[in-house]
């Protein structure tokens, strides 16, 4: 990989997030897709790709927070970026995969991570070119379209709702539920986990449509362990595939290791987060109705809101 492609690829570097009123959130929003759509028409490149999808989960979220992705202005444009941004996941599932083989350097593996290296960058090259190719034809098409009545319509939903007389656009603590449903049952475990990194994602990019910037701080250390651990889980599952079953390939032995470490580091971050969350929204000690954490199965709970 030349130098360039190195610069290019991710990292999960932080962000400082900024609040916002709904209303400006939502125009924000908005504007960043609509330029991030135009950065990937042509070649992707691997930090776009990812602004992409994350703009993308923040603009669903919203719309969900607000009980409005069925409605069709939202839904209509929501099944265009649901593709876009599956061909875009495959994309940053290379990216971060190279990232994380670049982060290991032994004499012992040279030729392994060469192999890989090499493959995972001609894969990434094909998905590159049909996530720019599926971007450019709905630019051309539907997508602008659609995209400005379903901005209509989330802007007059939280325009609504933030004008001091009505609820808040966004509810919190509805949206938290799920999540510390899975936090009090404690069992973590890879598939638990998996489905942590979904709910842990959507809270926090609620926390943020709700200008919760402290919720936002403790989620965002707990979604980035998580993720990470999925990183290195992504790449082991590619190097298995690539380098075959056989025993004795020193990467794979590196790989695994370093799922270990990522999944504790993972756990760690995890752990305190409900009593965090608890004590942040004064669950419990609000006035009227106490939040009752219910003991439901992960995949309901992972589901749900």
């Amino acid at each position: 990989m030349t130098n360039s492609s190195k610069r290019n690829t991710p990292s999960r570097r932080r962000t400082r997030y900024i609040p916002r009123e709904p209303e400006a959130h939502a125009v924000y929003l908005f504007r960043k897709l609509s330029r991030l759509l135009r950065a990937n028409r042509t070649a992707p490149e691997a930090r776009s790709v990812h602004l992409l999808r994350t703009t993308i989960r923040r603009i669903q979220t919203l719309a969900q927070s607000l009980g409005e992705e069925k409605n069709k202005p939202f839904a209509k444009l929501d099944n265009l970026l649901k593709e876009i941004f599956e061909k875009a996941g495959r994309v940053r599932d290379l990216d971060v995969q190279l990232d994380a083989l670049h982060n290991i350097s032994l004499p012992s593996i040279e030729e392994d991570k060469r192999l890989l290296l090499n493959y995972l960058q001609r894969q990434r090259a094909k998905r590159a070119k049909k996530l720019a190719t599926l971007v450019e034809d709905e630019l051309a098409g539907r997508l602008q379209r659609r995209q400005t009545r379903a901005k209509a319509l989330i802007l007059e939903k939280v325009h609504q709702r933030s004008d001091g007389t009505a609820k808040k656009a966004v509810d919190l603590h509805k949206e938290v539920a799920p999540l510390l449903a899975q936090l009090h049952h404690g069992n973590f475990d890879t598939t638990s986990l998996h489905e942590l990194r979904l709910v842990v994602k959507h809270v926090r990019y609620a926390a943020e449509a709700a200008g919760e910037a402290q919720a936002v701080t403790l989620l965002k250390p707990a979604q980035d362990a998580i993720g990470i651990w999925h990183d290195w889980i992504n790449l082991i599952d590619t190097a298995d595939e690539v380098l075959g079953p056989l025993p004795g390939h020193p990467l794979m032995t590196i790989l695994r290791g370093k799922i270990r470490a990522r999944f504790n580091d993972a756990v760690a971050a995890l752990k305190p987060l409900e009593a965090q969350l608890s004590e942040l929204l004064e669950i419990g000690k609000r006035p009227g109705p106490v939040l009752v954490v219910p003991n439901v199965p992960l995949a309901s709970a992972a589901t749900a809101g």
